[in-house]
């Protein structure tokens, strides 16, 4: 029997590293809604609405069938595939997400914080890189892709403004 064996590294990346809104609404089009300013999504195992997301845990939860669910598991459950298909297929999410550095939010020598627009520009390029795009692809995936990098860039500058825990 092949068994695949994934570290704990790769797992905790592909649990925490990829934002479940973005999962749940632009990768697996899960239909959600915002109602009274909560973000809510179809829960895929009793189909009702009584949901919402913590940023903070990275985690979806369902309060009426009391599951929480990771990206892990909402793919196994939406696109009913096995651990090792669903890692494949958020490794390759993942892989087509933005990937830069984190910008430092502090210049050498100095002990001022940059300014967004600095730390922006050093994120995403000034001209588009039309290489990114198939001339075959349709509107919809070009959409699709420029939406997720917005959203990874929200999660990033989210992440960046975090207080730290360092004391």
């Amino acid at each position: 029997m092949n068994t695949q064996r994934f570290s704990h590294e790769e797992l905790y990346a592909l649990r925490n590293q990829i934002p479940v809104a973005i999962l749940i609404e632009k990768v697996l089009g899960i239909p959600t809604r915002t109602s009274e300013g909560v973000f809510r999504f179809l829960c895929p195992l009793c189909n009702g609405y009584n949901t919402a997301v913590n940023p903070k845990t990275n985690l979806a939860r369902c309060f009426g069938c009391q599951k929480n669910f990771n990206t892990i598991d909402l793919v196994m459950v939406v696109k009913k595939t096995n651990f090792v298909n669903t890692i494949r297929f958020l490794e390759n999410y993942r892989t087509s997400m933005p990937t830069h550095s984190e910008p430092e939010l502090v210049k050498e020598g100095s002990h001022h914080p940059q300014h967004l627009g600095d730390i922006l520009n050093s994120i995403v390029p000034s001209q588009p890189d039309i290489r990114a795009f198939d001339i075959n692809q349709n509107l919809h995936q070009r959409i699709l892709t420029i939406e997720q990098k917005l959203e990874y860039l929200t999660h990033q500058i989210e992440e960046i403004n975090k207080p730290s825990n360092k004391a």
